[in-house]
């Protein structure tokens, strides 16, 4: 017997074409990898809190035992923007993708970001 509601869904519930946060910051964290001939990788962890979604972006070493060091969080709830970076010497909110993407190049250009890597490349005797 068919049912006597009628599907109140919307006709068109395809995924966005819209970039998000996460996928912008797995694709910079395969590229360090790629950089440092797989001595230093990164890794983006996610989890929830709440109705929040916070990515780590965290630094791997596998030569030295899988070490991990935190370099900076996002945290956005549904929809992505606006969202939240903390990091050494940067926090604040973004508003935009394009806004993300420049914030986050500041963050992976930094001296501070600079210095992690190379003396973890240090230590793995590169």
């Amino acid at each position: 017997m068919p049912s006597q509601i009628p599907d109140l869904w919307p006709q068109e519930l395809a995924a966005s074409t819209i970039v998000t946060p996460v996928t912008i910051l797995r694709e910079q964290a395969a590229l360090l990898g790629q950089k440092t001939r797989q001595q230093v990788l990164a890794e983006v962890e996610t989890r929830n809190a709440g109705e929040m979604l916070v990515h780590s972006f965290v630094i791997v070493v596998p030569a030295l035992d899988n070490y991990k060091y935190e370099l900076f969080k996002v945290q956005h709830g549904v929809p992505s923007y606006p969202l939240s970076v903390a990091s050494p010497g940067l926090t604040g909110k973004v508003t935009s993708q394009a806004a993300f993407v420049d914030v986050l190049g500041k963050i992976l250009s930094s001296e501070n970001t600079r210095n992690v890597i190379q003396s973890l490349l240090a230590q793995v005797g590169t």
